[in-house]
């Protein structure tokens, strides 16, 4: 992101020296210069929103000197199908259930045109299988090893982290699953050997879940 907040600075220091009547020509070759090199590093998206001296989608070329040129860098895309891929990848096989019912919400709702979503809203990945809890939290013995939301957290930060903020954390879903209260002992050393006051009959069962929030300079 700091790239995004020098770049009028660069822009502008970029003219030195140039005829008056050539700098538009020379900031708009620059800008997209500029463009091209931070999306090939991996700092840009291709997904993005051009302003021009403040005028939305505005040619290049168009620009006013000393500009700006600013490009607003859309992520959410790129880190969500990421998210995504990486908790697919890590989910136990047997039935596919589980490694099928993946999915993005925010506040608003489930989400499946990642491009529309604002910059500045929350976002979840998630998981509605009834036992997506017992999976993650290792209560269950299952062909992987339990922390698959903070494997995909850990994942995320690691390739992302310098846009996007991402926590684990466990929520309620809309027509979740009501637990009935029959306990069973996981199998790790030192489980639990009664029920939690959240995990007694007739309690809205929460979920394991990644918010995830951009950063915004």
């Amino acid at each position: 992101m700091a790239r995004i907040s020098t770049f009028a600075k660069d822009l502008q220091l970029a003219t030195a020296g140039i005829a008056p009547e050539n700098i538009a020509k020379q900031l708009a070759a620059f800008a997209r210069a500029e463009l091209a090199k931070a999306i090939q590093e991996g700092e840009g998206s291709e997904r993005y929103d051009r302003y021009v001296n403040g005028r939305a989608g505005a040619a290049e070329e168009t620009v006013v000197p000393p500009g700006p040129i600013l490009y607003v860098f859309h992520w959410w895309r790129e880190i969500i199908e990421f998210a995504l891929q990486t908790a697919v990848e890590r989910s136990p096989e047997k039935s596919g259930d589980y490694k099928k019912s993946w999915f993005i919400m925010t506040p608003g709702g489930v989400i499946k045109n990642f491009d529309e979503i604002p910059i500045n809203s929350t976002v979840i990945l998630t998981n509605n299988q009834p036992y997506a809890r017992k999976i993650d939290v290792g209560h269950m013995r299952m062909s992987v090893p339990p922390g698959v939301i903070e494997d995909v957290r850990k994942a995320v930060m690691s390739k992302f982290g310098n846009f996007v903020s991402a926590k684990r954390t466990l929520i309620p879903l809309p027509g979740g699953y009501t637990l009935k209260g029959r306990f069973r002992r996981g199998y790790r050393p030192f489980a639990r050997t009664k029920l939690r006051p959240d995990t007694m009959p007739g309690a809205q069962m929460t979920y394991p879940a990644l918010v995830l929030t951009m950063k915004v300079s």
